[in-house]
Protein backbone atom coordinates (compact mmCIF):
# COMPACT_ATOMS: atom_id res chain seq x y z
CA UNK A 1 0.00 0.00 0.00
CA UNK A 2 1.60 3.79 -0.67
CA UNK A 3 1.92 6.07 2.00
CA UNK A 4 -0.79 8.12 3.21
CA UNK A 5 -3.44 7.93 5.90
CA UNK A 6 -6.73 5.33 5.77
CA UNK A 7 -8.91 5.04 8.35
CA UNK A 8 -12.43 3.11 9.42
CA UNK A 9 -14.87 5.46 8.69
CA UNK A 10 -16.21 4.96 12.64
CA UNK A 11 -13.50 7.74 13.01
CA UNK A 12 -16.03 10.12 11.85
CA UNK A 13 -18.21 9.28 14.81
CA UNK A 14 -15.43 9.40 16.83
CA UNK A 15 -14.65 12.78 15.76
CA UNK A 16 -18.36 13.85 16.19
CA UNK A 17 -18.06 12.60 19.79
CA UNK A 18 -15.06 14.55 20.70
CA UNK A 19 -16.56 17.66 19.81
CA UNK A 20 -20.36 17.09 21.00
CA UNK A 21 -17.95 16.86 24.76
CA UNK A 22 -16.79 19.89 23.73
CA UNK A 23 -19.75 21.22 23.11
CA UNK A 24 -21.73 19.91 26.19
CA UNK A 25 -18.53 20.96 28.51
CA UNK A 26 -19.24 24.47 26.96
CA UNK A 27 -15.45 25.12 25.16
CA UNK A 28 -16.98 25.05 22.07
CA UNK A 29 -20.25 26.61 20.50
CA UNK A 30 -22.76 23.96 18.24
CA UNK A 31 -22.65 26.12 15.31
CA UNK A 32 -18.75 25.75 15.34
CA UNK A 33 -19.27 21.93 15.61
CA UNK A 34 -21.46 21.76 13.05
CA UNK A 35 -19.37 23.38 10.54
CA UNK A 36 -15.84 21.53 11.48
CA UNK A 37 -18.16 18.33 10.65
CA UNK A 38 -19.51 19.61 7.87
CA UNK A 39 -15.89 20.17 6.84
CA UNK A 40 -14.94 16.67 7.53
CA UNK A 41 -17.49 15.02 5.82
CA UNK A 42 -17.31 17.36 2.29
CA UNK A 43 -13.86 16.99 2.18
CA UNK A 44 -13.20 13.54 2.12
CA UNK A 45 -9.70 14.33 2.61
CA UNK A 46 -9.19 10.57 4.21
CA UNK A 47 -10.02 7.77 2.34
CA UNK A 48 -12.18 5.85 4.93
CA UNK A 49 -13.34 2.28 4.92
CA UNK A 50 -16.45 0.89 6.11
CA UNK A 51 -16.07 -0.94 9.44
CA UNK A 52 -18.43 -3.56 8.88
CA UNK A 53 -15.50 -5.52 6.96
CA UNK A 54 -13.89 -5.74 10.50
CA UNK A 55 -16.43 -6.16 13.02
CA UNK A 56 -15.86 -10.28 13.42
CA UNK A 57 -12.37 -9.59 13.92
CA UNK A 58 -12.89 -6.64 16.32
CA UNK A 59 -15.36 -8.61 18.83
CA UNK A 60 -12.80 -11.49 19.21
CA UNK A 61 -10.14 -9.04 19.97
CA UNK A 62 -12.41 -7.22 22.36
CA UNK A 63 -13.29 -10.42 24.17
CA UNK A 64 -9.37 -11.84 24.53
CA UNK A 65 -8.18 -8.49 25.63
CA UNK A 66 -10.81 -6.41 27.69
CA UNK A 67 -11.05 -3.55 25.46
CA UNK A 68 -14.09 -2.02 23.74
CA UNK A 69 -15.20 -2.84 20.62
CA UNK A 70 -14.51 0.18 19.04
CA UNK A 71 -10.96 0.29 20.27
CA UNK A 72 -10.65 -3.45 18.82
CA UNK A 73 -12.30 -2.29 15.44
CA UNK A 74 -9.41 -0.47 14.97
CA UNK A 75 -7.06 -3.00 15.90
CA UNK A 76 -8.96 -5.66 14.09
CA UNK A 77 -8.27 -3.11 11.07
CA UNK A 78 -4.10 -2.18 10.87
CA UNK A 79 -4.12 -6.09 11.77
CA UNK A 80 -5.59 -7.04 8.70
CA UNK A 81 -4.80 -4.85 6.07
CA UNK A 82 -0.96 -4.47 7.53
CA UNK A 83 -0.87 -0.79 8.39
CA UNK A 84 1.08 0.95 10.95
CA UNK A 85 -1.16 2.05 13.04
CA UNK A 86 -1.06 5.54 15.07
CA UNK A 87 -2.84 6.19 18.16
CA UNK A 88 -2.99 8.32 21.28
CA UNK A 89 -4.79 5.57 23.30
CA UNK A 90 -2.05 3.73 25.36
CA UNK A 91 -4.28 0.56 26.26
CA UNK A 92 -5.14 0.65 22.77
CA UNK A 93 -1.51 0.49 21.36
CA UNK A 94 -0.54 -2.07 23.98
CA UNK A 95 -3.53 -4.64 22.67
CA UNK A 96 -2.52 -3.88 18.86
CA UNK A 97 1.27 -4.36 19.47
CA UNK A 98 0.80 -7.76 21.34
CA UNK A 99 -0.77 -8.64 18.05
CA UNK A 100 1.74 -8.02 15.95
CA UNK A 101 0.92 -4.40 15.32
CA UNK A 102 3.11 -1.58 14.49
CA UNK A 103 2.76 1.44 16.73
CA UNK A 104 3.22 4.96 16.75
CA UNK A 105 2.29 6.44 20.03
CA UNK A 106 1.41 9.89 20.03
Amino acid sequence: MKEGILTLDLAVIEIANALWKKVVRNGMGLEEVQKIMKAIVEAKFIPLEPFEGYLIDALRIAVDHKVTVYDALFTAFALKRGLEFVTVDEEQAEVAKALGVKIVLV
